[in-house]
């Protein structure tokens, strides 16, 4: 139980030294000013027919490729400085073991990806006052963005896609494209923390980044291909339901995801237990 509680000490120690770290100010500030340039053109719809949209975009955010681009970047970002140890890290591990202070790093990664989403989805529902109202269902406007051209004729170009729509309550379209968002960020925190530590200071953004740029080729060639490319599962409209597509379901990609997951971990772990430790300057 102390093994736990110091585990998420060193975890929320990393999260204090978000209030002087400037590149987290930088984050907020660029995905929000995107997702206004975004999001505005619902609102200015909403002002001049007179109609309320109910808050439950998140889902067809991560459905718009370029949207995913800027909130990943944001993510690869947000852990570009794996693995964490700075000139007051030593002092940490000496106290707590490595591998305890290991671990208290891989439940930063974890607590940072469901903050960053967290706030991804105030953002979504906050971007919209006034102009929503709650409802049980998807509601009239999202409902003739996703069976009309209505959205395109005013300029909205977020993809309201229909399958989306049909497919999926509010509720379940939130939770599923929360928890995929969630799942990938994890991968991508560790993905950078082990090559981070393995290979060079940058092999690990460089690699997350093509990860990113990836998810974007299979949006413009073969459908196959997002089998193959975890950003991409953070859409739902790139998610087999019936089992008729070449999209990957959502087992698969639950399975996949964690099995990568608990294997950058373990990776980790045996390479972290003899090696050096090393003071990195903060990004």
């Amino acid at each position: 139980m102390d093994r736990i509680g110091v585990i998420f000490k060193v975890a929320f120690y990393n999260l204090r030294k978000w209030i002087i770290n400037p590149r987290i100010y930088m984050i907020f500030i660029m995905i929000t000013l995107y997702l206004h340039s975004r999001i505005s053109p619902i609102n200015a719809f909403c002002l001049n027919s007179g109609y309320k949209i109910s808050p439950y975009i998140f889902p067809y955010l991560m459905s718009d490729p370029n949207i995913v681009l800027i909130i990943m970047m944001g993510v690869v970002l947000l852990f570009c400085d794996a693995p964490f140890i700075e000139i007051d890290q030593p002092y940490m591990i000496m106290r707590s073991g490595r591998i305890t202070w290991l671990w208290g790093q891989f439940a930063y990664i974890a607590l940072a990806s469901m903050i960053y989403f967290i706030t991804m989805l105030a953002l979504s529902v906050l971007m919209l006052l006034p102009n929503f109202s709650f409802s049980s269902d998807w509601g009239k406007v999202i409902g003739t963005f996703a069976q009309t051209n209505v959205a395109n004729q005013h300029l909205i170009s977020i993809p309201f896609d229909f399958l989306l729509y049909n497919s999926y309550s509010p509720v379940s379209a939130i939770s599923v494209s929360f928890i995929n968002s969630f799942l990938i960020a994890v991968f991508i925190g560790m993905l950078i923390f082990v090559l981070n530590s393995n290979i060079s200071r940058f092999a690990g953004v460089i690699t997350a980044t093509l990860l990113v740029l990836w998810h974007l080729v299979t949006y413009k060639t073969w459908t196959g291909f997002t089998r193959y490319s975890p950003i991409t599962w953070v859409s739902l409209s790139k998610i087999d339901i019936n089992g008729n597509t070449l999209y990957p379901s959502l087992p698969y990609i639950y399975f996949v995801t964690v099995v990568l997951i608990i294997v950058l971990i373990l990776i980790a772990i045996m390479s972290f237990r003899k090696r050096d430790i090393d003071v990195i300057k903060s990004v």
